[in-house]
């Protein structure tokens, strides 16, 4: 059944159920309207953001020819009258305009660059403008920003290039390490970056960085690697379990407590729950391995780990 299918008869069992009740039913039009506007728009903004990556790669050997080709968007983009294009010009020019930021900083247009990124509408650009006061040497603007922003990981990995660029290298590794210290963030960018910036200035002659990170705004970069996929396969492999499949009733859940990203280790730990009353309570824990998505049982109690068979046996 296809999309458009499910949506008619879904407009179908309103119109049998509601019968009797017209604002009931006004409103479900109404509710259904906005639902089917709002994948109209999503949509549109998606084929946007796609060209927007075309643009990124085809800017990688010409960021000249791609600014004209923005400038023309921008231009568009302010005449937009299409019902539902107009619902998203201003996300459409911040976009643009912090994607000629973005090159204009690539090309050594720094001043043209803070004033593409001083006119967006949204965004907070604070860390492009760190990136430009360096390249410009104004160093005093740049320390104001940063210590005006929230001290957020990127923002510390930040602060830690723009020691570098100032020859502070003790300060600078002192940021970098609270980073690396940071197990949870391991999967991130600036984690690999940060731990890649620690080996090179505890060499006897470090090469100092002369710039800072500048955050790319191409849709289709991910500051982390996304863990999704995994996580729904270690829940359903537990979820599969013959002693969780027969107890999965409305009282039961299943979570994860721990995974690599968070605890720096190669295991999901996973927990499934149930209360069916007050006095009954099941708790299995599990450990299900990164690569293997092998399957151990946790005795919690005992702090044992136990292949599945062991654990059965044991019951």
């Amino acid at each position: 059944m296809n999309k458009l299918q499910r949506i008619t008869i879904f407009i179908f069992i309103i119109l049998i159920s509601c019968k009797k009740n017209e604002p009931d039913l006004a409103f479900s039009k109404e509710h259904i309207k906005m639902h089917q506007e709002d994948e109209i728009i999503s949509k549109i903004f998606k084929d946007f953001h796609n060209y927007l990556n075309k643009l990124y790669t085809e800017s990688e050997k010409n960021p000249k020819k791609v600014i004209l080709k923005i400038d023309s968007l921008f231009k568009a983009n302010e005449i937009e009258k299409d019902k539902y294009k107009s619902q998203i010009k201003v996300n459409i020019a911040d976009d643009l305009r912090y994607f000629k930021a973005e090159l204009l900083y690539n090309i050594g247009e720094y001043e043209s660059s803070i004033k593409e990124l001083k006119s967006r509408t949204f965004a907070d650009d604070n860390i492009g403008l760190v990136c430009n006061y360096v390249k410009l040497k104004k160093f005093d603007k740049a320390k104001q920003i940063l210590d005006s922003i929230p001290n957020y990981d990127l923002n510390t990995f930040i602060y830690a290039n723009f020691y570098e660029t100032i020859g502070q290298k003790k300060d600078a590794l002192k940021k970098y390490r609270i980073i690396q210290k940071d197990k949870k963030i391991n999967n991130c960018i600036y984690y690999k970056l940060a731990i890649d910036r620690i080996k090179e200035l505890e060499k006897a002659n470090p090469i100092l960085l002369n710039n800072v990170y500048f955050l790319t705004g191409r849709p289709d970069f991910e500051m982390c690697d996304s863990d999704t996929e995994n996580r729904s396969k270690v829940i359903e492999l537990v979820r599969e379990l013959p002693e969780v499949k027969d107890k999965f009733e409305n009282n039961a859940g299943i979570g994860i407590l721990e995974a690599p990203n968070d605890n720096g280790k190669n295991y999901y730990w996973v927990r499934f729950y149930e209360d069916n009353s007050v006095i009954y309570k099941t708790e299995y824990n599990f450990f299900i391995y990164q690569k293997t998505f092998e399957i151990k049982y946790y005795d919690k109690k005992n702090k044992k780990l136990l292949s599945l068979d062991e654990w059965r046996n044991s019951k």
